[in-house]
């Protein structure tokens, strides 16, 4: 955090959107925000998107993560970083997202790996 004239601190919120795989082979894009003003080792938290998939709105959560002093990474379910408003297709999104315990597991976990390689 900074200080501006006011006396007020403020964030300096970075973003990246970083591609990474999981273990079944799907290729992954999340979403890191971070205080470009804090140094050193900072708590790493994972946001998980709702039903429609890697949004603004999750997008939004982690940037004001990130103003708290988090990492905070948005992590992608879906793959691609596909993103939907009809809900017959964010059922499909999410049925084959968890169609089985160990292909959200892996998905989770290749996010929690990306998290942790984070400087």
């Amino acid at each position: 955090m900074s200080a501006t004239s006011d006396g007020l601190a403020h964030a300096e919120i970075q973003i990246r959107e970083l591609t990474y795989q999981s273990a079944d082979g799907t290729e992954l894009r999340g979403y890191l925000a971070h205080d470009g003003a804090q140094q050193g080792p900072r708590p790493g938290i994972l946001v998980a998107p709702e039903f429609w998939g890697l949004n603004d709105y999750i997008k939004r959560r982690a940037r004001e993560l990130a103003a708290l002093g988090y990492v905070a990474l948005a992590l992608d379910m879906y793959g691609g970083g596909q993103v939907t408003t009809d809900p017959a297709r964010a059922v499909a999104l999410m049925q084959e997202a968890t169609a089985t315990p160990q292909v959200a597991r892996q998905r989770f976990e290749a996010a929690m790996d990306l998290l942790l390689r984070q400087p």
